[in-house]
């Protein structure tokens, strides 16, 4: 068993890279598996991905437009039923911060529900 000193180790490692490559079928040298675009490809190209970019943009507006105006409708049942209320309650501050809780955990919900009903509906 002799002990190979790093030098021989590189040089075998590269040796045996270089018949690997060469022998290989799957690796292009240079620029042979490579195909130049003409001008017109490359405007093609670019005018799909903004294409792709404006339809999310306009996708993300509707999302937001739909989340805006649920909240709106939410908003005015929450005050027509505070509107309906005959008799004004006092809360402990306590009282506040649990109601407040409950409410931003029901609302976040919501929120949730909506953005997944509209993931799926675009699957």
């Amino acid at each position: 068993m002799s002990i190979m000193s790093i030098n021989e180790i590189n040089a075998e490692a590269k040796e045996s890279l270089r018949k690997y490559f060469k022998n290989s079928n799957d690796v292009k040298h240079g620029n042979e598996g490579r195909k130049e675009l003409t001008k017109e490809e490359i405007f093609q190209s670019v005018a799909g991905e903004i294409k792709t970019s404006e339809m999310k943009l306009e996708q993300r507006k509707q999302m937001r437009n739909t989340l805006q105006h649920d909240a709106r409708e939410a908003l005015e049942k929450v005050c027509e039923k505070k509107a309906e209320t005959k008799e004004v309650q006092h809360m402990t501050l306590e009282g506040m911060e649990k109601e407040l809780r409950e409410n931003t955990k029901h609302q976040m919900e919501y929120v949730n529900s909506l953005k997944q009903n509209t993931m799926n509906s675009r699957a």
